[in-house]
C-alpha cells in the first residue's frame, strides 16, 4: 500500500492536482505613498481616503512575513474600504494572519478587517476589532455577529504603537453555526496552535457560504482606530501560517533538493533546497495515501541556498514524502521529490 501510495503522490505531484494550502499573502511590497487599490484591492465603500502604503514595514520575531516590503495605513480623515479575493473555502478552518500596530483607538470601538464571500456582498464575518481600554491601553475584539455591539473583547490591555501579531481563525461548521476566535502574540510565534484562543471562538452570527474574500475596513470617523497593518498571509492550517524559509547561502550553482535531516526525525527536521536563479518555490509535505499535509513553502526566492523547518506535532509515524517544485524567473524549471520518516 505504501508503494502504491508514494507512486501515486509523485503522479500527483507531476501533473499539479494538488494545490497549496497558503490562499493568501500580502506584503504590501509597493511604493510609499501608493493607494492599496493600485494593486489589486478593489473599493467596495467609502469614497475618501484609501488605506496608503508606508514605510517602513513592520517587524514580529519568528513570524515568516516579518520585515518584507512595507505596510499599510489607516487615512486620518477618511473612510475608504477595500477588498482582495483569495483562493475559496468552504470547509475545514481559514486562518487569517497578519501584523497589526494601532495608533489609536476609540472608547466605542470598531473593526478593521473580516473575511466574506468571495462575491463579497454585505456578509461580513470573522470581524476583528480594536477599542481603546479607557486607561491608557486597548484591546483586540473579535465578532461574527452583523452587529457591532456583539463584538467579544480580551481582558488583557496592550500597548499602542507597539507591534503585535493576530491570528484569525475562522471555523466551518456542518452541524452547529460557523465560528471565529482570535489569538493575539505580543512575541514570537508558536509552532503549533495553542489550546485556546485568546478571545473566543464566537458563534453568534450565521455563518458564510464560503470564504474566499479579506477586506481591510476604515470605518466612520467616529468609531474607526487608525493603524498599521502589515504580513498579511490566509492558510487552513497552523503549520501553513507560521512557516518560513530561511537563506543558508546567496551561492548556487545547480537545482538541488537535499534530504532532510535528522531523518527519522521527532518532532522537526529540516530540508535544504538550492535554487541557481530567482524564481518561485511550492514545497508540500503528502501522507503515503497522497494526501496533502502541509505547504512548507509557497513563495518567491532568490538565488542560493535555502532550508525550511517542517514540525509534526499533529500528524501520526509514518513515511511521508516532500516535494519542491520551482518555476525561474529565466523560464528555468525543477522539480523533486523524497521520503522522510516521523519516529514518534
Amino acid at each position: 500500500m505504501k508503494q502504491i501510495g508514494l507512486f501515486t503522490i509523485f503522479m500527483l505531484f507531476t501533473a499539479n492536482f494538488i494545490y497549496s494550502q497558503i490562499l493568501f499573502e500580502e506584503n504590501f511590497d509597493y511604493a510609499a505613498g501608493d493607494s492599496i487599490q493600485m494593486h489589486g484591492w478593489t473599493v467596495h465603500s467609502g469614497s475618501t481616503g484609501p488605506w496608503t502604503v508606508i514605510s517602513p514595514g513592520l517587524s514580529f520575531a519568528n513570524y515568516p512575513l516579518s520585515g518584507i516590503g512595507n505596510a499599510a495605513k489607516t487615512d486620518s480623515a477618511g473612510f475608504q474600504d477595500a477588498n482582495k479575493n483569495f483562493t475559496e473555502q468552504t470547509s475545514g478552518s481559514v486562518y487569517t494572519a497578519m501584523m497589526v500596530n494601532v495608533i489609536s483607538a476609540t472608547t466605542t470601538g470598531d473593526y478593521f478587517a473580516h473575511i466574506g464571500n468571495t462575491s463579497l456582498g454585505s456578509t461580513f464575518r470573522g470581524k476583528m476589532f480594536v477599542k481603546d481600554n479607557g486607561a491608557g491601553g486597548f484591546v483586540f475584539g473579535i465578532s461574527m455577529s452583523a452587529n457591532t455591539a456583539d463584538a467579544t473583547y480580551e481582558t488583557t490591555a496592550r500597548s499602542y504603537n507597539t507591534t503585535y501579531l493576530i491570528v484569525m481563525k475562522y471555523k466551518f461548521d456542518d452541524v452547529a453555526d460557523d465560528s471565529a476566535s482570535m489569538y493575539v502574540f505580543d512575541s514570537n510565534v508558536p509552532s503549533t496552535e495553542p489550546a485556546a484562543p485568546t478571545i473566543g471562538p464566537d458563534g453568534s452570527g450565521s455563518g458564510l457560504d464560503n470564504a474566499g474574500t479579506i477586506a481591510l475596513r476604515q470605518g466612520s470617523a467616529s468609531f474607526r482606530p487608525q493603524l498599521i497593518v502589515d504580513g498579511m498571509r490566509i492558510a487552513t492550517s497552523w503549520q501553513d501560517m507560521i512557516t518560513s524559509i530561511e537563506p543558508i547561502s546567496y551561492v548556487a550553482d545547480k537545482f538541488e533538493l537535499s534530504q532532510n535531516y535528522p531523518n527519522p526525525f521527532n518532532p522537526s527536521t529540516k530540508i535544504r533546497f538550492s535554487t541557481p536563479t530567482s524564481g518561485f518555490v511550492t514545497m508540500k509535505v503528502f501522507n503515503v495515501l497522497g494526501q496533502q499535509i502541509a505547504t512548507l513553502v509557497n513563495n518567491r526566492v532568490d538565488i542560493g541556498v535555502h532550508e525550511v523547518e517542517f514540525v509534526a506535532n499533529n500528524i501520526p509515524s509514518g513515511v511521508y514524502l516532500y516535494t519542491v517544485e520551482f518555476t525561474g524567473t529565466d523560464h528555468s524549471s525543477f522539480k523533486d521529490a523524497k521520503k522522510f520518516i516521523l519516529s514518534k
